[in-house]
């Protein structure tokens, strides 16, 4: 099974589709096999929420409401984004925050969905999506073993695959705190719903050392958060990896993935001329 490994765009575009059609082609250069966006319905927030006041150096409007208006695509620009990632070759899917978000995407007919952390308890929103009959990756950032149990049981009997992303929601994250043991009993209660297991990572580190041992573990799909450049403006950059960076975790899981090779212990074919030469 082929470890997918997703550039996660998120909002690292700043609200610039010019911006995240370039995170897309570099996205494809670096050899990743997705990009992944978000969704919103801003129009869902309370009014205290949408209202407060939002003016630190990060914030692109003067209430938190306007902050993430302005981080959103309109259906002009999400047809785009479509289009420029198939262009590329490269799929294209998106975290959704609500229903009216999902819905919304499903129009686009993605292959993939995904659950971040803050929705791995809102039941509703993860019937709907699981009711689309396409894969769905939820990731288990701040979320008790209850609480996972509770998002997998959505999907006991659904048509699409399910995969469990360990997530440690810490922006950024320590290593000390990624931990990536998990993957060795994340499905152990829901065994029978879930396909497959990731690592979804906000860490710094672009080394591919962490990709690399999250594939040993069992890993088929590994989400870094992708950014053009860390220095830009917005909270998310400083958490994410630049193409450069993306390219050594691509590499770091292909040669993993190639050298996990068979369980199977035997004389290998390219091991007869040193057999016939050495043993005696």
């Amino acid at each position: 099974m082929s470890v997918k490994v997703i550039a996660e765009c998120g909002a690292c575009h700043n609200g610039s589709l010019k911006v995240a059609c370039e995170m897309i082609e570099e996205a494809k250069y670096a050899g990743a096999d997705f990009v992944k966006f978000q969704k919103r319905d801003v129009s869902l927030m309370s009014d205290e929420a949408r209202d407060r006041p939002y003016t630190g150096p990060n914030s692109f409007g003067q209430t938190y409401g306007e902050h993430r208006a302005k981080l959103e695509f309109n259906r002009e620009e999400w047809e785009c984004l479509f289009k420029v990632a198939k262009d590329y070759k490269i799929g294209m899917f998106a975290s959704v925050f609500d229903i009216p978000s999902a819905r919304f995407i499903r129009e686009f007919d993605p292959p993939v969905y995904k659950i971040g952390s803050a929705n791995t308890t809102d039941g509703k929103l993860i019937e709907e999506v699981a009711g689309y009959g396409k894969t769905t990756l939820i990731s288990t950032g701040m979320s008790t073993e209850r609480e996972i149990d509770m998002a997998c049981n959505a999907f006991d009997g659904a048509s699409g695959a399910l995969v469990l992303m360990q997530c440690t929601s810490d922006y950024p994250c320590a290593e000390e705190n990624v931990n990536l043991r998990v993957l060795e009993n994340i499905t152990d209660s829901n065994e029978s719903i879930v396909g497959e297991i990731g690592l979804s990572g906000h860490y710094t580190s672009g080394n591919g050392a962490i990709e690399a041992a999250a594939v040993a573990l069992g890993a088929t799909w590994i989400e870094r958060h992708f950014t053009l450049d860390r220095t830009m403006k917005g909270t998310d950059h400083i958490a994410s990896l630049e193409p450069e960076g993306l390219r050594r975790v691509v590499k770091a899981v292909r040669s993993v993935e190639r050298a996990m090779g068979s369980p199977e212990k035997r004389v290998l074919d390219c091991e007869l001329p040193a057999r016939e030469k050495f043993r005696k």
